[in-house]
């Protein structure tokens, strides 16, 4: 088994055996000494570091363009024609 597939094994097997917490929006471990904030702060303090940011970097792949109702990348359909096209004729 290579390298990267030993990772994602890896990475399956840990998801499965804490998918419980994960869903619940817990983790495995703790990640801070300090009691979360509750909700409405946790946004608060979010909304202002944003404000305050020079920028902000979104990181995303096919989910977050498949929740935008996006499907140009399982085949070559209209959609994958219209923003890819040239890609498809090479």
């Amino acid at each position: 088994m290579s390298f990267y597939e030993n990772l994602v094994m890896q990475t399956q097997m840990n998801y499965s055996r804490y998918y419980s917490l994960y869903a619940a929006g817990k983790t495995p471990y703790a990640l801070s000494e300090k009691p979360a904030l509750p909700y409405e702060e946790q946004i608060e303090c979010l909304v202002k570091e944003i404000k305050e940011a020079e920028c902000v970097l979104v990181g995303g792949a096919s989910g977050l363009s498949a929740a935008g109702g996006g499907d140009f990348y399982y085949e070559d359909n209209a959609s994958y024609r219209k923003y890819f096209g040239k890609f498809a004729e090479k």
